[in-house]
């Protein structure tokens, strides 16, 4: 569902929406029963068509899933007591890693379902923006998707068997996994049914796309082949006992797989406690002060949120110093999304300077990365109020004599870390004689929310060498 591309295309069998001929549908502002104001196509799969919509009355969106009735025949689609099966499996679900469903209506032609709208990101999207993955994180998704199947397995008076996982079906919104699309999903009854040919090849059961009876073991053969996805990004951080939870997971043979998503949350739980929980993590705020304009302390800001997600710990950008720069981002680049003042592009969310008077509730459990800007004497953060301070320093050596003076400002402060951007390894080794600090090199970055693997390594140590727990660089 959400998982669509943003675009609009027209649909000859939807009828209920403006058209004109030979043009894409005119949608806007049409409303759909007297309450929600269609916004957008979000996309299409098989089982239908998902729009946008605004509540008139609410002033929050929705998604909106519109099924012809007459594509029994044509999809591989199936009817639970006059409704879609997937209305059927999702009206009565209550869980934070699947979408809600507000309401269900139909009309002669068609069925509508309206939905919790998923803001965030599918995971083969995540992926292409990563150029490695901790293992740390693919235990963290493995963790989540199978309490999801747990729950799933678990439903009464029936399981569900969900038979359709893959990374396009999972979308990560901040830190929490959900499970999108239900359209192949089913009730378990026991009763040893064959099914449809289901699934997608390279993450379905060697059963489901052999048309035979599935079990639990099925949709955790599809978590298998989902962590292994994510693993060949890791290499070669991946150790040895999460790779064999992945190849019991997704054995070829049912009864030699985990039986239970339980049974396969307990296994991922003992390799991430052998190496320690990264959520129990205490860094909460974090300053980063540039020694002059120019030097990039809002490029490392970024860069330093988007590395801090991806190793598992939370966090956000909040400009600090006056600055506009995400509304500036958001008018240039399409992967900017803006919701309740929070900007959000790939594994990146901040905050503008929205000035005095104007509050946004921040996400709850994230590390905050305040860009304070330029240092000044009586616009120095209060070092207190922060566990990290990265000072960005100036390699140049016309203003060497300010950048040093302004370092010793913070060199009684032991949370105070000194970084010379673009890989200037000389004028760094110049600053630590004069310091008499470790400076560490910034790699030279044309893309801050791009998380490399020497972006990686160096949060890593730097955390390593202030003290940071060990199981952020295990």
């Amino acid at each position: 569902m959400q998982n669509y591309k943003s675009r609009v295309i027209p649909y000859a069998w939807d009828a209920n929406l403006p058209q004109r001929k030979g043009a894409e549908y005119r949608i806007k502002d049409f409303i759909l029963f007297g309450k929600y104001r269609i916004v957008s196509v979000l996309g299409s799969g098989s089982s239908g068509t998902v729009y946008l919509a605004e509540h008139l009355k609410l002033k929050v969106y929705r998604a909106i899933k519109c099924i012809p009735k007459n594509m029994a025949g044509k999809f591989s689609f199936s009817f639970e007591e006059g409704f879609p099966t997937e209305a059927s499996l999702l009206k009565n679900l209550n869980h934070p890693g699947i979408p809600l469903i507000y309401d269900i209506d139909e009309d002669n032609d068609f069925f509508y379902m309206t939905e919790e709208f998923i803001r965030g990101e599918s995971l083969d999207t995540f992926v292409l923006h990563q150029e490695t993955i901790s293992q740390e994180l693919i235990i963290e998704f493995g963790i989540q998707l199978c309490d999801i199947l747990d729950y799933l397995h678990h439903c009464a008076p029936y399981p569900i068997l969900y038979q359709d996982l893959k990374p396009e079906h999972i979308i990560l919104c901040g830190n929490q996994l959900k499970l999108i699309d239900f359209g192949i999903a089913t009730f378990f009854t026991g009763s040893g049914k064959h099914f449809q040919k289901f699934g997608t090849k390279d993450f379905a059961a060697p059963e489901a796309l052999a048309g035979l009876p599935v079990t639990a073991s099925s949709d955790l053969f599809g978590l298998g082949r989902i962590l292994a996805f994510l693993a060949d990004h890791a290499a070669p951080q991946c150790t040895r006992s999460l790779a064999d939870i992945i190849a019991r997971a997704a054995d070829e043979l049912p009864e030699r797989r985990y039986q239970s998503a339980a049974q396969m949350k307990e296994a991922l739980l003992q390799v991430q406690n052998s190496t320690g929980r990264i959520s129990s993590h205490p860094i909460s705020n974090i300053a980063v002060v540039g020694s002059r304009t120019g030097v990039g302390s809002t490029h490392i800001s970024v860069s330093l949120v988007c590395a801090l997600n991806r190793l598992g710990l939370p966090a956000l950008y909040l400009s600090a110093d006056g600055s506009r720069m995400l509304e500036s981002c958001a008018a240039f680049n399409r992967s900017f999304k803006e919701h309740g003042g929070i900007y959000r592009c790939g594994g990146f969310q901040g905050v503008p300077d929205y000035g005095s008077g104007v509050e946004v509730p921040l996400p709850p459990g994230r590390c905050i990365v305040r860009d304070c800007g330029v240092y000044s004497a009586d616009g120095c953060p209060a070092p207190a109020a922060f566990d990290y301070i990265f000072f960005v320093l100036s390699g140049s050596d016309w203003d060497m004599e300010q950048t040093i003076l302004s370092g010793k400002s913070f060199l009684s402060f032991p949370q105070t870390v000194f970084l010379m951007n673009f890989q200037n390894k000389k004028a760094a080794r110049q600053c630590a004689t004069l310091l008499g600090r470790k400076i560490f090199c910034f790699p030279v970055d044309c893309d801050p929310y791009r998380v490399t693997a020497e972006k990686e390594r160096l949060v890593r140590t730097i955390l390593k060498k202030k003290g940071g727990p060990a199981h952020i660089w295990t």
